[in-house]
């Protein structure tokens, strides 16, 4: 009996995501199951606004996520990306100063799990 419930599962879950896809609603169901909007970002892509951060302070992203650069949403362009990061080592965001001009303002985001190793992401504010 339980196989045959979870078979059902299965199948109910199955019809959601097609008709999902089937209604345009494919960005909304793969966001949902990709906590990490910005994982696959690389040079030349844009980011949608991130929180302010006052120098030394870190603050809870969740919401990143990349968008095209000729999005109104666009504030951000990823002028370098850094994998293999430690915690420690992005927190400083020193790894992305080789990615800024003289005397051009930088910002970093970076997701790292505790313990891990992950990416750093070199912004710089998206050009009006």
């Amino acid at each position: 009996m339980a196989r045959k419930v979870v078979g059902v599962v299965a199948a109910l879950l199955a019809v959601g995501v097609v008709a999902a896809l089937k209604f345009g609603l494919g960005g909304a169901v793969a966001a949902a199951l990709d906590e990490d909007a910005t994982a696959k970002a690389k040079a030349g892509d844009c980011l949608a606004e991130l929180p302010d951060v006052a120098e030394g302070e870190r603050k809870d992203a969740r919401g990143a996520e990349v968008v095209a650069c000729t999005s109104t949403e666009a504030v951000y362009t990823v002028v370098g990306r850094l994998d293999g990061q430690t915690e420690a080592q992005a927190r400083t965001g020193e790894a992305c100063e080789p990615f800024l001009q003289p005397g051009q303002a930088g910002y970093f985001f970076y997701n790292i799990k505790p313990g891990s190793t992950g990416y750093l992401l070199c912004l710089t504010r998206k050009a009006a």
